[in-house]
């Protein structure tokens, strides 16, 4: 089980994290594909149109590695249907969701994406430095939308989500937990997945060039000789850093001994094993980045090995593979209610009277045969 700090190689933005959305529809540019196929009006007037489609399709594509028959297009079509459907009855029950929300929402799924918490500003940094490219643009090439059109899919994603926990909050709030016989069973299942790489604690500074590269060398070197002297100043300095205008960041972060780490920190193998060969209580030389300024000081390092169901995930943690296990357990089983519950209330909204399909038979199929 590795538990990185940063990446380099980005994951790509999983299409299944979300409750049932996919994609957000992107304006076409053909003015055949702006024609409606389908009609949801169970508050406004909405249409759906085949460019919609096409991109919501596109994408299932993408990640399935193969095309989609029009009958597969059509059930699609029918999951495009069953979002509009509930966020116009949340809406239409005044639920929205604050802007405030929706960034903190956003950043969790940044955060995710790294395995850190992280900002907007702070990933958008680092899209820039390993990519060149803007957030805007690694948006579009990873998942084909805009950064404002992703956020407009999140923010229906939340409202519907909210809608699902409001109508069916009896039915959510009644699910029981895992008990310790399934627990023990999955460790027992799955105990290879539980491996702890060799693993170093790090206690890095960094400071942002800015508009004075030289003052944040400068900085960053004082702080070294003074984690070199005294190894234990390591927090008087992480309280500095928390001071305003301090002008670095400092703390801790666990890195693996593995190419994935290697991928994540942006440095090489080579410069990985030469962290793992320092002593505890070492202080590297300063290192600069495109960026920025760091150093680090090596705190600990950790061995090898199959976690025993007792043992912390991760040093420097209160979770064990017991509490960890069965937190997922019982997520998945509220995964599992959230989607009957979902499912429910589709249902109930699915009425002639609610929406349209504008093209059946033959000529859907046509439609759906592109």
């Amino acid at each position: 089980m590795a538990f990185d700090c940063k990446i380099r190689g980005i994951k790509r933005m999983s299409l299944g994290f979300l409750l049932f959305f996919l994609l957000a529809a992107a304006i076409p540019a053909q003015q055949a594909d702006l024609q409606p196929i389908a009609m949801v009006k169970l508050d406004k007037n909405e249409p759906i149109t085949l460019a919609q489609l096409k991109t919501r399709v596109a994408a299932y594509e993408k990640e399935l590695g193969t095309s989609m028959t029009p009958q597969q297009r059509q059930e699609v079509l029918d999951t495009l249907i069953n979002e509009r459907l509930v966020v116009q009855a949340a809406e239409k029950e005044g639920l929205r969701i604050t802007d405030s929300d929706l960034n903190r929402s956003f950043n969790q799924v940044l955060s995710q994406q790294v395995g850190r918490q992280i900002t907007e500003a702070e990933f958008s940094r680092m899209i820039k430095e390993q990519y060149n490219m803007t957030l805007d643009e690694f948006m579009r090439s990873q998942n084909g939308m805009s950064l404002a059109e992703y956020k407009r899919f999140l923010r229906s994603q939340m409202i519907a989500q909210q809608y699902v926990l409001m109508k069916r909050q009896n039915d959510l709030q009644n699910i029981q937990g895992p008990n310790d016989a399934a627990i023990r069973t999955y460790y027992d299942l799955n105990k290879q997945r539980f491996f702890q790489p060799d693993m170093a604690r790090l206690f890095l500074v960094v400071a942002e060039k800015g508009n004075d590269s030289a003052a944040a060398e400068k900085l960053v070197s004082g702080i070294q000789r003074e984690l070199k002297e005294n190894p234990a100043s390591a927090e008087a300095v992480r309280i500095r850093a928390q001071q305003a205008g301090s002008g670095f960041q400092a703390g801790e972060i666990y890195v693996n001994k593995n190419e994935t780490a290697a991928m994540q920190l942006g440095i090489t193998m080579q410069a990985i094993m030469e962290i793992f060969s320092m002593e505890k209580n070492t202080v590297s030389g300063v290192n600069e980045t495109d960026s920025n300024f760091q150093c680090f000081l090596v705190q600990d390092k950790y061995p090898a090995k199959i976690l025993e169901i007792g043992d912390v995930v991760q040093p420097g943690t209160t979770v064990t593979v017991y509490e960890f296990i069965r937190q997922n357990l019982m997520a998945q089983a509220q995964s599992e209610a959230l989607s009957r519950a979902l499912l429910s209330i589709i249902n109930e909204l699915k009425t002639p009277e609610n929406y349209t399909v504008l093209k059946s038979g033959d000529a859907l199929t046509q439609a759906l045969s592109w």
